[in-house]
C-alpha cells in the first residue's frame, strides 16, 4: 500500500514540479500557454483573471471559455471559466480547473499488478476587481483546492490571490500579483495504516509576480514579460508576443525560463494561434497552444473555445 501511494504521488507531481497545486500552474488556456503564461498584465482582448484578479475589471462584456490540455503520461487538464465586466468599473470571474492522471499501474509489495489506478485534483476560483482610478485596479481571487489522491486519502484547502494593475499609458500595463496565500494540504493516513499512519501538511509555494504588457496597435501586436519570485524551480522569467495579421487570425509565441538548482536555466518554448470562426449568429474563437516538455515523450497541446456576448 505504501508503495502504491508513492507511485500515485510520483505521477501527480509530473504535472509541474514537486509542489502542491502544480496542475494549476500549467496554464489556464491556450492563449496564456502559447505566450509562456506571461499575461498577468495583458488587458487587451478577453482577459483571464486567474493570472491576475485585477484583470477582471478590464473585461468588456462577458465571455465563456472551455479548454482541454492533452499531455503524455495519461494526464489531462480541463478548464471552464466565465468572465463578466460589471459597469461602471468592476468585473468578476469564476472557473473550475480539473486535472486527472489515469491508467497508473498499481502493484502490490511483491510487484504483482493489482489494478489500474487514477488520481485527480480540482480547483474552484472566484475573482473580483474594481478600478478605483481610471488607471489603477485591485483584485482578489478566492480559491478552493480538492485533491483526491487515493481511496481514504484526500485533502482540501482554501486560500486566495491578490493583484494590482496600473496603466500609466493607454498602451502600457504593469502588474504585481501574490498567489496561493494561506493554502496547505493536510493529510491523515491513519485511515489506511491505522496506528502506523501519520498527520502532516504540505504548504503551497507563494509566488510573487511582476509583469508588464505593451500594445503596439500600429502593427497589431502586443509584447509582454513577467518575472516570478518563488522557490526554485518555480522562479524565473516568462515572455510572449501576439501578432494579428488579419482580423480573424492571431499568431502567438513565448517562452518560460526556469532557474533550476541542479540543471541550471531551462527554457521552455511555446507557440500557438487564435482564429475566429463564424457559426450561425455566433463568432466563437478557437485557440491552440503547444508547450514543450523537456522530460516528456511529447509536449502539451491545448485547445480552447471562447464565446463572447
Amino acid at each position: 500500500m505504501k508503495k502504491t501511494l508513492f507511485v500515485l504521488l510520483f505521477y501527480s507531481v509530473t504535472f509541474a514540479q514537486s509542489y502542491p497545486g502544480s496542475f494549476a500552474r500549467i496554464g489556464l488556456n491556450a492563449k496564456g500557454m502559447s505566450m509562456g503564461n506571461a499575461i498577468s498584465a495583458m488587458t487587451t482582448g478577453n482577459v483571464y483573471p486567474f493570472y491576475n484578479p485585477a484583470l477582471a475589471s478590464f473585461q468588456n462584456g462577458g465571455s465563456v471559455s472551455a479548454s482541454v490540455a492533452l499531455m503524455s503520461l495519461n494526464r489531462q487538464l480541463n478548464v471552464i471559466t466565465y468572465t463578466q465586466g460589471l459597469a461602471p468599473t468592476a468585473g468578476l470571474a469564476l472557473g473550475v480547473i480539473n486535472s486527472t492522471v489515469s491508467n497508473i499501474d498499481g502493484r502490490d509489495a511483491d510487484g504483482v499488478h493489482t489494478s489500474n489506478l487514477s488520481t485527480s485534483e480540482d480547483l474552484l476560483f472566484f475573482s473580483f476587481s474594481n478600478q478605483f482610478l481610471d488607471a489603477f485596479s485591485l483584485g482578489v481571487s478566492l480559491k478552493m483546492y480538492y485533491y483526491n489522491l487515493y481511496s481514504g486519502m484526500s485533502a482540501t484547502t482554501i486560500g486566495f490571490d491578490v493583484g494590482g494593475l496600473y496603466k500609466p499609458t493607454d498602451y502600457l500595463s504593469i502588474a504585481v500579483v501574490a498567489t496561493d496565500l494561506g493554502e496547505s494540504y493536510h493529510w491523515d493516513s491513519s485511515k489506511l495504516y491505522g496506528t502506523d499512519g501519520s498527520n502532516f501538511s504540505t504548504p503551497f509555494p507563494h509566488i510573487f509576480k511582476v509583469a508588464a504588457s505593451y500594445s503596439l496597435p500600429a502593427i497589431h501586436s502586443s509584447v509582454m514579460a513577467e518575472y516570478d519570485i518563488a522557490p526554485s524551480p518555480l522562479n524565473g522569467l516568462r515572455g510572449g508576443v501576439e501578432f494579428s495579421p488579419l482580423d480573424v487570425l492571431v499568431l502567438r509565441a513565448g517562452f518560460a525560463a526556469a532557474n533550476e538548482q541542479y540543471v541550471g536555466t531551462k527554457v521552455t518554448p511555446t507557440f500557438g494561434f487564435g482564429a475566429k470562426i463564424a457559426f450561425l449568429d455566433l463568432t466563437p474563437q478557437l485557440d491552440y497552444a503547444y508547450v514543450s516538455e523537456p522530460f516528456s515523450p511529447y509536449g502539451i497541446q491545448t485547445i480552447s473555445l471562447i464565446f463572447e456576448f
